[in-house]
Order: C-alpha cells, then sequence, then structure tokens
C-alpha cells in the first residue's frame, strides 16, 4: 500500500496532552466513517507508524483529522508534542515528513440497519464517531426529504471537562435538534465527566460514560441527574430499536457488553464494538 504524503494544516491544543491534528493530502484518500488510518512520521532518519482513527468527513477526501492524546510512553505520539517536530511538519522541512495509509478497519455503519444510534466513547474513542455524524448530517443536509429519519445518542466519558473534544460541535447539533423537532437528524449528548472533583465549575453529569446504562435498585426517591438520564436510557434503549457502537478503552467496552447483555443486546447484532489500547 503506498503512502500518501501529509502535511500538517494545524494543531488544535484542547489540554495538556490532548490535541486535534488536521492534514492536508496531496492526493485523494477514500475511507468509510469509523475507519482508521496509519500515520507515518519520520523525523532525525528514524520512521515511526501508528494507527489513529478518522475524525473527519469522508467527502473531504484530500483532509484527514486526528484526535489524539499523549501516550508518554507511546512509540509515536510524544514525537507530536515536540516543538521541532511540530515546526518541521508545518514548514515541511524535508527532514521531517509525514504520511498516511490505509484505509483499514470494520467498525463502521451498517447501511442495512436503520435502528436509532447510540455511540458510547471514553477519551479519544469518539474519533470515529465523530466522522460518522459529521457524514450523518452532510448526507442529511444534502437531502432532507428522503433522509431516513433516526436519533443519535452520544455518551462521551472523559476525567475532565477540558477532555470533551468536539464538545461545541455536538452541543450546536444537539441544540439544532431541540429546536426543531421535525429534523429529521436529532442528536443527544450526554458527556460525563469521572473526576468532577478536580473542576467545581462541572455541573453535568458525573461518572464514566459505561455507568449511564447502570440504573440503580430500587430507583432513588429523589433522583439526581445521574438517576434521572440513567432512568431514561433505561426505558429507550432496547434492541428492537436501537443498536449500540461503543469505542474507547478496553474497560469501557467490556462494562458496556456486560451491561447491555443483561438487557438482551447481542453482541456484532445489536452491539459493535471497537477497543482502543495505548
Amino acid at each position: 500500500m503506498s503512502k500518501i504524503q501529509a502535511y500538517l494544516e494545524s494543531r488544535i491544543e484542547l489540554s495538556d496532552g490532548l490535541a486535534i491534528f488536521r492534514f492536508a493530502l496531496d492526493r485523494d484518500f477514500f475511507f468509510r466513517p469509523g475507519q482508521y488510518a496509519t500515520l507515518w512520521l519520520t523525523h532525525g532518519g528514524k520512521t515511526l507508524a501508528r494507527p489513529y482513527s478518522i475524525a473527519s468527513s469522508p467527502s473531504k477526501s484530500r483532509a484527514l483529522e486526528f484526535y489524539i492524546n499523549l501516550v508518554k510512553e507511546g512509540e509515536l505520539t510524544p514525537s507530536l508534542w515536540q516543538g521541532e517536530v511540530i515546526d518541521g511538519l508545518k514548514l515541511r522541512d524535508p527532514d521531517t515528513v509525514a504520511a498516511v495509509t490505509g484505509p483499514k478497519g470494520r467498525f463502521v455503519l451498517d447501511p442495512a440497519d436503520s435502528r436509532d444510534l447510540v455511540f458510547i466513547a471514553s477519551g479519544t474513542g469518539l474519533a470515529p464517531f465523530i466522522s460518522m455524524i459529521r457524514k450523518l448530517n452532510e448526507d442529511y443536509l444534502s437531502s432532507p426529504r428522503i433522509f431516513h429519519a433516526r436519533r443519535v445518542y452520544v455518551i462521551h466519558g472523559v476525567s475532565y471537562p477540558s477532555h470533551l473534544g468536539y464538545r461545541k460541535e455536538l452541543e450546536g447539533l444537539a441544540l439544532e435538534s431541540m429546536k426543531d423537532a421535525s429534523r429529521k437528524l436529532a442528536v443527544l449528548y450526554f458527556p460525563t465527566i469521572s473526576r468532577p472533583y478536580m473542576d467545581s465549575t462541572w455541573t453535568g453529569l458525573k461518572g464514566r460514560a459505561e455507568t449511564l446504562l447502570e440504573i440503580s435498585s430500587p430507583v432513588p426517591e429523589h433522583p439526581n441527574l445521574e438517576d434521572s438520564v440513567k432512568g431514561m436510557l433505561k426505558v429507550i434503549l432496547r434492541p428492537e430499536t436501537h443498536v449500540v457502537y461503543v469505542c474507547g478503552y478496553p474497560g469501557t467496552v467490556d462494562n458496556v457488553v456486560r451491561t447491555l447483555s443483561r438487557r438482551g443486546f447481542r453482541v456484532d447484532t445489536d452491539i459493535r464494538r471497537e477497543k482502543y489500547y495505548p
């Protein structure tokens, strides 16, 4: 598989060790939302490679966007936090070169499945869902009359509010869905924080992504926000009407499978999964 030259257009630092990288390509790169590309980085005479899920829409065939978390003990990602490497990629230094190969991966939407979608992500596991949502929204906006109406539930769990990548974009789509009841693509966004004690300004959902699928028994007499959302999701989400996609840390994926299996969801039929490893 031949490499496609990639040029760093922008690097958006979301928080310490978390950033969105946007690359321009010198020729077309075709993929399906949910797939990944392998990023190749050559610097100082050494070449490293690492697969990353694609966050951009496939409609932009000459651009790729990656949502990357710094893994300090990793082989490639530490280089993406080195000023010398970033400057070299932006200035197109011949000694610092990036390229991509691919795509690969089967974590894609089934076009024959018209059920409502439940996207559950931990950390940068949100990336493939951003690609899927962007493509779905483009399809809806280009042909609203023939678009098959469906709801998309996005549950994103991170440690801190600053780690909620794409928050503004998802909140915007959720707001549009609330304002326009006739909108055939409705996005419902549930960001949740596992370490709320580190940020006293956070007033939203608390806990890991997978815990929103659990329900207290018995139901509390005075439910808090988390209990209310859990109760709603328990009533609404059914395998007859919803298909669940989960991506992120192995623990998140396994816990989602365990919880939903008890509610009649079947792996590969009603639950599709992809685990992220550092």
